[in-house]
């Protein structure tokens, strides 16, 4: 099988969203590695730390975010620039109880959940963890919800994809990111 995931020359720009909070860091240029890839159909990027794998699984994408904080980690897939209509998932884990959300880009700095842009949340939490300094999650969403604030992803095509997470200890839908990237990679 040949490599399914692509990393760009743009892999080592940074969001658009402003910059770091303070204490945080920012993507450098030549963070990027490259993408390895797991048994299966699955692909993975590890970037700055922050890891994405994603294995498309009939009309669903089953999807692993993993990432050094102990606050909230985000993925975007098909963003317009920055966060702008990027089709979001966000979530954290505090204890015992995991939280994600459906979530649109409705600018290069702005994002709000599905449910009050008139859309729905199509997200199934399957598993989420955080040990040792770093918070990891999986979900499972449909390649094509039919929702107008989700983004159809379709497997063998391009994708660019924004990453994202909070301050250490920042378990929140809206908290600013410490870190942030962008990637094309191949769904």
């Amino acid at each position: 099988m040949g490599r399914k995931a692509i990393v760009a020359a743009a892999a080592a720009l940074t969001l658009s969203c402003g910059s770091p909070a303070p204490g945080g860091t920012a993507a450098e240029e030549g963070a990027a590695t490259a993408p390895g890839s797991l048994p299966g159909d699955s692909e993975s990027i590890l970037y700055d730390g922050f890891q994405l794998s994603w294995t498309p699984e009939g009309d669903s994408i089953l999807v692993t975010m993993s990432a050094p904080t102990t606050g909230w980690i985000a993925a975007g897939f098909h963003s317009g620039g920055a966060m702008n209509d990027a089709q979001i998932v966000i979530g954290w884990v505090d204890g015992r109880e995991v939280r994600i959300r459906d979530d649109f880009g409705t600018g290069f700095t702005t994002h709000a959940a599905d449910t009050t842009l008139g859309g729905t949340d199509d997200l199934v939490l399957i598993s989420g963890t955080e040990q040792n300094g770093r918070t990891t999650i999986t979900f499972r969403m449909p390649l094509d919800s039919g929702d107008d604030n989700d983004r159809k992803l379709v497997p063998g095509e391009p994708c660019r994809a924004v990453l994202a997470y909070g301050n250490d200890g920042d378990d929140s839908f809206t908290g600013y990111h410490a870190w942030a990237g962008s990637t094309d990679i191949e769904i």
